[in-house]
């Protein structure tokens, strides 16, 4: 990033009118919803949530074609050509490949003259690395995984013309979040959120329940591949031994040394962060029958030719390998149940029998127990609520979409058409009341500067300074929602130092057209950049701010650099922040 000196000099007004005397940011305190007497414009709030970023040209487009068919097109994003993204997306191989390659280019390479843990050891044997060696090293570090990733996300959130698959697609993932960084998820990431998330994001919330718990990311996040009833009850299976054996083999690392048992991980943030919430009502006998429902749910493949259901097989539905499902030797972890390590006893889940002698059905039963129960409705109805329309909540729209949830079964197509057409989304109290995450707030920009977009290890690191780079959110909890979380002077300054870079095409692989953006530099330029990056927004108080800023800089007397230096100021403006 910039220095002060370099970007923030001469701007501190801006921060000024961003700060609160006694440090709250302003932008979260301020009007957020048009002055009084002024009508606020329901296309332009639909589209400032329903989308990463709001263009003139998609307002025009929009209103052609009118409100509701803008929203009944997007709820069918199957119906919509997207041949232009898909061809973007080809710069990003990795985020389309596939878990077996990305196991095969990206796991590092074992030194047999290393004996795990001994630091010293592999600090001599970096030391000791020829040039060759190192490039290679370099070219299996994982973290080109996420760059691809992050990379493609972008390209999506810019670019795609099915914005609220898109959209959607982000907040499922966050519900449900899996942390790239955790040993093995580096490879298993982009399947889940291709595979688990993405296309049950207007299915039902069941199937996608059932996706995640299912999914090898999740059960490594979670660490429920590791999760077997207790030796008192698997040691009537003669398979025990050998299951625990096997299990072992899969474990990396330090996991090798933990005794497998009963983990209950998963089950609690089941529980709390997945379906019914922190006072959903259950108890610690409830997490602990849900810990044992879920023993045997594990992991088969991992690269080591072990047996079970191929990737996408019948057993990703919830299926144990038998004989109509032959063993197979998949190059890539893959979920499986073992019975030899279920917990077979009877179980009692939210007054809820769950019958002793059973298998996979145990954990299937929780989960439709649990998609299906009013507390669930209530809690993601809350979740929906205050990432897109006020981080106070609306208790009356709370309660339209949970009876849309309890009545439609959990069907997210149907839910997500009451969030966006009810009349209290459109309540003038909510328009502008949210400001945007750091990663909105990139994408918007990119957006509706009509940038192209490549690869930019700059905006990567980018978006870590700023706190959200996608992917890469370590606790279960995700990326937090409310606007307070993400304002303060610190992340004001970053993001306006972002704003700059991107108005003086700062950033590598990120494209301006700033000739099409500031005009021919005649005529009132700083009004016309403002009109087209905050389509609804008035101009005129904006733009003299600006140009009080821009008088008073030195070297700025250029047309054209002005109007470039102006459009860096709008963007990182208080008003760009709110959505």
């Amino acid at each position: 990033m910039h220095s002060e000196t370099g970007h923030w000099k001469g701007h501190r007004s801006w921060l000024r009118a961003a700060t609160a005397a006694a440090g709250a940011v302003a932008i979260a305190a301020g009007a957020p919803h048009p002055a009084a007497g002024q009508e606020p414009d329901r296309l332009i709030h639909l589209l400032s949530r329903a989308t990463f970023g709001v263009r003139p040209a998609d307002v025009a487009a929009a209103r052609a074609a009118g409100a509701g068919a803008w929203l009944e097109r997007q709820l069918h994003p199957e119906r919509i050509d997207d041949a232009l993204l898909d061809a973007r997306l080809t710069g990003f191989p990795l985020a389309q490949a596939d878990v077996a390659t990305l196991m095969r280019d990206f796991s590092p390479i074992p030194r047999p003259d290393i004996q795990p843990g001994d630091t010293a050891m592999a600090r001599r044997a970096r030391e000791e690395m020829t040039p060759e060696q190192r490039r290679e090293r370099l070219m299996r570090n994982p973290q080109r995984i996420l760059g691809d990733l992050v990379g493609a996300k972008l390209q999506r959130s810019v670019h795609s013309q099915r914005q609220l698959e898109e959209v959607m697609t982000d907040f499922w993932y966050n519900h449900f979040n899996v942390f790239f960084n955790k040993q093995l998820d580096r490879y298993l990431v982009g399947d889940y959120e291709r595979s688990a998330i993405r296309p049950h994001v207007f299915g039902t919330f069941e199937d996608m329940l059932v996706a995640t718990a299912q999914h090898p990311a999740m059960l490594f996040y979670l660490d429920n591949f590791t999760s077997a009833a207790p030796d008192s009850i698997m040691g009537r299976d003669p398979r025990a031994g050998i299951a625990r054996r096997a299990l072992a083999r899969r474990l990396p690392g330090a996991l090798q040394r933990r005794e497998p048992g009963i983990n209950e991980n998963y089950a609690r943030e089941l529980l709390e962060l997945h379906t019914l919430g922190v006072d959903g009502g259950y108890t610690q006998d409830d997490i602990i029958a849900v810990a044992r429902a879920f023993t045997g749910w594990t992991l088969a493949g991992a690269g080591r030719g072990r047996g079970g259901p191929p990737p996408g097989g019948p057993g990703l539905r919830g299926r144990a390998p038998g004989p109509d499902m032959p063993a197979q030797a998949p190059a890539e972890p893959h979920f499986v149940f073992r019975p030899e390590m279920h917990d077979p006893l009877e179980k009692t889940v939210l007054d809820t029998t769950l019958p002793a002698g059973r298998g996979i059905e145990d954990g299937l039963d929780v989960l439709r127990l649990l998609a299906h129960h009013p507390a669930t409705a209530r809690f993601l109805s809350t979740k929906l609520v205050e990432r897109f329309v006020s981080d106070r909540g609306d208790p009356a729209l709370v309660d339209e979409l949970t009876g849309v949830f309890l009545r439609t079964g959990g069907d997210l197509r149907e839910v997500t058409r009451a969030l966006f057409t009810s009349e209290r989304f459109y309540a003038a109290e909510h328009h502008r009341a949210k400001i945007k995450t750091p990663f909105e707030m990139v994408a918007s920009a990119l957006r509706v500067t009509g940038a192209q977009v490549g690869p930019s290890r700059r905006l990567i690191e980018t978006l870590r300074t700023l706190g959200q780079l996608p992917y890469n959110e370590a606790a279960p909890t995700g990326f937090p929602a409310a606007s307070e979380e993400w304002v303060n002077s610190g992340a004001l300054l970053n993001r306006m130092n972002f704003a700059l870079t991107v108005a003086t095409n700062g950033f590598d692989g990120i494209r301006l057209d700033r000739a099409r953006l500031t005009g021919g530099a005649q005529g009132d330029a700083i009004t016309e950049i403002i009109e087209g990056v905050l389509p609804g927004v008035s101009a005129a108080p904006i733009a003299a701010r600006v140009r009080e800023d821009l008088d008073a800089q030195p070297g700025s007397a250029d047309e054209r650099a002005r109007a470039v230096r102006a459009l860096g100021l709008v963007l990182g403006s208080p008003e760009f922040q709110r959505r």
